[in-house]
């Protein structure tokens, strides 16, 4: 490159880290990604990690554990052959760039089925890798909740619904179906049975 042999030019190797200054934030900034990752919280600079900009991160990091949470039960309540997954974002989490979501919404469908192991990193890949259709959209508009997120899986026996949203940064499972739930998601596990409406079928 002509650049090289030019008299007003200087060249030298990358040394932006290379000051005390550099050296002493950069620790900083390790350990307090580990704070945040030990805390159950998003790492801001996780390598190969869809980026979230420093200003959307409280928003969307909460539903970061509601698109995983989502993705996990609609896997388990489905049953027939995969055939398209349709991811909804609404209301406040819509005007962001959702790429962490969608990861979060992929690891959660393929976490339990998988025989690799799924993070928000690979997720797009090993999705990419089984052909999955996955469609996005986002609408501004939430009637009941700040933000809600909703995945369908589209199989060949039919759809399966499910919606969440977070509260005090906790997941809530919302909708089943055409069912609407208030439940809290945490540890443990949650019954699903279907029945008849009619008197002594609980009890039974």
């Amino acid at each position: 490159t002509p650049l090289l042999k030019s008299d007003r030019i200087i060249v030298t190797p990358h040394l932006g880290a290379s000051t005390l200054e550099a050296q002493e934030q950069v620790s900083l900034d390790v350990a307090e990604q580990l704070i945040d990752v030990l805390a159950g919280r998003p790492a801001k600079y996780a390598v190969n990690a869809p980026f979230v900009k420093p200003e959307a991160l409280p928003i969307l990091a909460p539903y970061a554990d509601v698109a995983h949470t989502v993705g996990r039960i609609a896997t388990q309540l489905s049953e027939g052959q995969l055939e398209s997954v349709e991811i909804e974002y609404s209301g406040e989490i819509a005007q962001y760039d959702t790429l962490v979501l969608k990861a979060g919404v992929v690891q959660g469908l393929l976490s339990p089925i998988s025989e690799e192991r799924v993070n928000v990193v690979n997720a797009a890949l090993i999705a990419e890798h089984r052909g999955m259709r996955i469609h996005e959209q986002k609408t501004s508009l939430s009637t009941a909740y700040r933000s809600l997120l909703t995945v369908v899986l589209n199989t060949s026996q039919g759809p399966k619904r499910i919606a969440g949203t977070s509260v005090l940064d906790r997941p809530i499972l919302v909708a089943v179906d055409d069912y609407r739930v208030d439940t809290p998601i945490g540890e443990g596990f949650i019954l699903f049975v279907e029945n008849k409406d009619q008197p002594g079928l609980v009890g039974r």
